[in-house]
């Protein structure tokens, strides 16, 4: 089950947006999947925009002579793929990746023994570019594209100007981010920045900062949190995450075992103005491999959110849900009033709009803070959605605020005590 299972996920992205990994199986570009079929991509269905999670760059890696897909398709380890269209021809001849120090290894040799398409090939990119266009006409809104660094960074965006052109879209209506994990010791070639022309890229960096920041000092190290962005991918371009269905497993990034400190970096996250947030909800698992709870060969169950169900459901957690609407209501304002204690205090706002301040401590905190809100009652969204807790702001724009250890005190311009009693 390994990483299919992993990839049953949901990514609430900057204005709530549902990702949904419902994606192409492995022997053909037919759905259904295990996870179901055309009806998994309608936005009617969650109530919101649908994002696709799409791998491009391979297949399927084959331990037997022959297999059969989830949709009931044949392949082999030749590179027949039928019903998808393919033929040896189409895939790169079989080599393991010796090197990510060497680009042409990297886009030519097969990840983890999976048979490597070719996607420099025309009939590749047509075939491809036909895949995005079918999910297009399901109803999602975008993609996120898997392994990105693994194929050449002139191959991806003439794909997505095949799904442009197909679709009748301009290549900026196509929402679209990619998985490139940068590393400064690997090749130049694959590196991030070679792929901004084609859409957003995940920003693993940022997420590797946050572990370590909230797992030691935000602002007593080497580096502040306020400095996160330094040295990474520019803020339009970057798409963050405070964990994935893949770095969770490996130790990499904070997951919902940190607890505290993993509701502190969402909410620092949806807070800070870099990037485009995607809140990660997966399953509880114990062990690499673990799938999600009644998952099967041929099926994966619905996400259940109900107690003990074993799904996370994360942006449902109130104070999630609170920090995806301070978000919004922060919008495009900038960074103001930072204020921090040289440790794991700190506080800022965002101009007149939001403020918030987050204790990483073990003790509780009360601290007078300023802002640049409008004097007034607000309510204490990373507390609640009910206004249970409030702030008040003075006329000179200072807050006291009563913060517990490993906890946060938020509030925004849109929630107070009289339009929470609407």
């Amino acid at each position: 089950m390994g990483a299919i299972a992993r990839r049953i996920t949901r990514v609430i992205t900057a204005v709530v947006c549902v990702a949904v990994s419902v994606g192409v199986s492995v022997a053909t570009l037919h759905v259904p999947t295990r996870e179901g079929g055309g009806e998994r991509f309608n936005p009617a269905r969650y109530r919101s925009d649908v994002i696709a999670d799409t791998v491009i760059n391979h297949t399927t890696g084959v331990d037997k002579t022959q297999g059969t897909g989830t949709a009931g398709s044949p392949y082999d380890n030749k590179g027949y793929f039928p019903e998808a269209g393919y033929t040896p021809s189409d895939f790169h001849a079989p080599c393991s990746i010796w090197t990510y120090r060497d680009a042409e290894s990297v886009w030519n040799c097969q990840v983890s023994g999976l048979q490597d398409l070719d996607t420099s090939s025309p009939h590749v990119r047509d075939v491809l570019s036909d895949y995005f266009v079918k999910l297009l006409d399901y109803g999602v809104a975008g993609f996120r594209v898997d392994a990105v660094k693994h194929m050449p960074p002139e191959d991806v965006l003439a794909i997505k100007k095949l799904v442009a052109k197909k679709s009748g879209r301009s290549m900026n209506d196509i929402w679209w981010t990619q998985e490139v994990i940068g590393d400064n010791a690997e090749a130049a070639e694959i590196q991030p920045r070679n792929y901004l022309k084609t859409g957003q890229v995940n920003e693993f960096q940022y997420a590797y900062r946050l572990k370590s920041l909230f797992s030691n000092s935000l602002a007593g190290g080497s580096l502040s949190i306020k400095d996160i962005p330094q040295n990474i991918t520019d803020s339009g371009k970057a798409s963050v995450f405070v964990t994935n269905w893949d770095t969770e497993r490996n130790n990499m990034t904070l997951t919902y075992k940190d607890g505290d400190a993993y509701r502190l970096a969402n909410a620092f996250m949806l807070a800070y103005p870099y990037g485009a947030p995607n809140v990660f909800s997966g399953y509880e698992f114990h062990d690499t491999d673990s799938g999600a709870s009644g998952a099967t060969a041929t099926s994966v169950p619905d996400i259940d959110c109900s107690k003990d169900s074993g799904w996370s459901c994360t942006e449902r957690w109130p104070d999630v849900h609170g920090m995806v609407g301070w978000h919004n209501v922060a919008g495009d304002a900038p960074l103001s009033d930072w204020q921090d204690d040289g440790d794991n205090m700190i506080a800022f706002g965002r101009g007149g709009r939001a403020f918030i301040a987050i204790n990483n401590s073990v003790r509780t905190r009360t601290v007078t803070y300023h802002t640049a809100l409008p004097a007034g009652e607000y309510c204490d969204v990373y507390a609640s959605a009910d206004c249970s807790g409030s702030v008040h702001v003075r006329f000179d724009g200072d807050a006291t605020l009563t913060v517990p250890a490993g906890s946060a005190v938020a509030f925004h311009i849109a929630a107070t005590p009289y339009t929470v009693r609407q």
